[in-house]
């Protein structure tokens, strides 16, 4: 089931996360009754302190106050207790020590719930990512984000539903304080209300501003994530030209501005835990100094009461204002997640996330019908080609660079749809996802796991090793695998670091035949051989592929020579006539 939370305000998408929350996860709803529990206690050892105060007599506070004194002293005589003075502390006591157990067992269930929420976002944002994501947006948006995503927003959103708890468990335990100080003394009750008017602008200037702070922090961190990982992901390239100490200041100069709003947010924080604090106390020693004669007259029990009360009202609005503070900064992690996270699994999926339903029939034809693709209106890298790619057959994409030749492989490969124009496959109009599944891509640049070289050809399939060593043998590669110490079992460094330019390629085209696709496209992906073995490495994936479709995007006239069609293409006209084709493209039979 899929949940929607990119549509709505933000009070929508986060009523929808905290949806999923309770329905997902059986410790959500526990949590809740906990804070009910926490209510009744705290309400309960708050009580006692308008029973202490009026002794042992049912005199004291009138009204409301009254009632709960009688209720307390018949609950303590039914039970065999006198109710004096160590009666009503010894009770406080006890209901205060189990309170506090409460509230400690409390939050290490919602501390364990966030961590719950935290992982099994993360691993729903990585599924999206790597199956789902569009490559449009991955295209359009930094590595940082995707880090970020995964990493910092599902990890507020994990604290984000501990900060509700607590904010929720804050909360009433503030207002049953409140109520038992109305009902102890409405002057007291008064007075404190003014305080907590004026702490509460306080506390609204700061948070506005931690918020501010907070949003500019989180876009300092993505930047210098993906800085980062350019740079390690480009280090080759940095040290040959000498720029060390250029990437390294731009590095060092984001994270001096962002550690620096860490700061800001951080002391924003502490303020608004402190601040309000700090004001009790000055009305406090201004209240009980030994000017103020009207206290003399007071019993003991009575101060005891109200500093009691007191002190449990504010410690209650403290631990509100502390959660209300994370909850407003954690909140917009449910935004950001609901953009991009699947709250579940996509429709008309398995859980590996493939296409459900029956396999379909091998294709035997490809026609691409006046297919446009552009990423801005004025700049269109394909206009309107027609062409088709049929089973058996073997192609040459040509042409230079922004000619539109690997953007024709992504829109085949289903990574991004086209502007316009359609697919058929065997006549049938088909999107470009659907094919996915039943084509490969060989990369100029191969990517390389630092996983073995077993896992690095089955990257999750099941296969024997016969059949392993017969792929690499078709890459002219098993040679070399069976020579080393510990054959398909070696483990490959960062990015392949232990292996050749050439020899990541054709690692890379074994990974691809195994699996025995219905098109394969290979980018580029002999550039790094030499010309005999760019040649036996052609000729034998084309008597793999003879079955199949089979092409080569390439700048190798070698290649292209050896090809059944070459497909040529053109860059696009800065400027045509209307009804002019921005597009040349030509088809050659070899």
């Amino acid at each position: 089931m899929t949940t929607a939370v990119h549509s709505g305000g933000p009070y929508r998408r986060l009523g929808v996360f905290l949806v999923f929350v309770l329905r997902e996860f059986p410790l959500a709803r526990l949590a809740i009754a906990s804070t009910l529990l926490i209510l009744v206690l705290e309400y309960a050892s708050l009580s006692i302190m308008i029973p202490l105060a009026a002794g042992t007599t049912t005199s004291g506070p009138s009204g409301g106050g009254q009632a709960v004194t009688r209720l307390w002293m018949s609950a303590v005589q039914a039970v065999g207790l006198t109710p004096a003075l160590m009666t009503w502390v010894w009770l406080f006591l006890v209901f205060l020590g189990l309170r506090t157990l409460a509230g400690y067992l409390h939050l290490l269930l919602t501390t364990f719930l966030a961590k719950q929420v935290h992982r099994r976002l993360s691993e729903a944002v990585f599924a999206r990512v790597l199956i789902h994501e569009p490559m449009a947006s991955i295209y359009r948006r930094s590595i940082g984000f995707y880090i970020s995503l995964a990493g910092d927003d599902t990890f507020r959103a994990g604290t984000l539903v501990n900060s509700v708890l607590q904010v929720l468990s804050g909360m009433v335990s503030a207002a049953a304080g409140l109520v038992l100080l109305y009902l102890f003394s409405p002057t007291v009750f008064a007075a404190t209300l003014a305080f907590l008017v004026l702490s509460a602008a306080i506390i609204g200037l700061c948070v506005v501003r931690m918020l501010k702070l907070n949003a500019d922090s989180v876009a300092l961190s993505r930047e210098a994530g993906t800085g980062f990982l350019e740079a390690l992901n480009s280090l080759r390239s940095i040290r040959s030209m000498a720029a060390e100490h250029f990437v390294l200041s731009t590095y060092a100069r984001q994270m001096r501005a962002y550690t620096l709003l860490l700061f800001q947010v951080e002391s924003l924080r502490s303020s608004i835990r402190f601040v309000p604090g700090i004001i009790a106390l000055v009305c406090g020693v201004a209240v009980l100094g030994p000017w103020n004669h009207s206290l003399a007259a007071a019993s003991a029990g009575a101060i005891f009461a109200t500093t009691t009360i007191l002190i449990r009202v504010f410690v209650s609005l403290g631990a509100l204002m502390t959660a209300s503070s994370a909850f407003l900064i954690d909140a917009r992690a449910a935004k950001d997640l609901g953009s991009l996270a699947a709250f579940g699994r996509p429709p008309g999926t398995d859980a590996a996330g493939n296409a459900a339903g029956p396999a379909a029939a091998k294709l035997t034809r490809i026609d691409v019908v006046r297919l446009s693709h552009h990423y801005t209106p004025d700049r269109k890298i394909i206009d309107e080609l027609t062409f088709s790619f049929e089973r058996g057959r073997c192609y040459a994409v040509v042409g230079p660079s922004g000619a539109g030749k690997s953007t024709l492989a992504d829109v085949v490969l289903g990574m991004v749809e086209p502007t316009s124009g359609q697919l058929l496959v065997d006549g049938l109009p088909v999107e470009a996802s659907a094919l996915r599944r039943r084509t490969i891509l060989v990369e100029q640049q191969p990517k390389i796991f630092s996983a073995t070289l077993r896992d690095n050809l089955l990257l999750g399939l099941d296969r024997a090793d016969s059949e392993l060593l017969d792929a690499l043998e078709k890459v002219s590669l098993a040679d070399f695998v069976e020579a080393l110490p510990k054959g398909l079992s070696t483990v490959l460094e960062y990015q392949g670091a232990n292996l050749s330019g050439g020899q990541r390629q054709r690692l890379s085209i074994a990974r691809a035949l195994i699996r025995h696709p219905e098109v394969l496209i290979l980018d580029e992906a002999t550039s790094a051989l030499d010309a005999e073995t760019r040649d036996r490495v052609v000729a034998r994936v084309r008597v793999e592929m003879k079955d199949a479709v089979l092409i080569f995007i390439t700048h190798d006239g070698a290649i292209s020579g050896a090809v059944d069609t070459v497909l040529e293409l053109a860059p696009t006209l800065p400027d045509r006539s209307p009804g002019t084709s921005a597009t040349f493209a030509s088809a050659v039979a070899a």
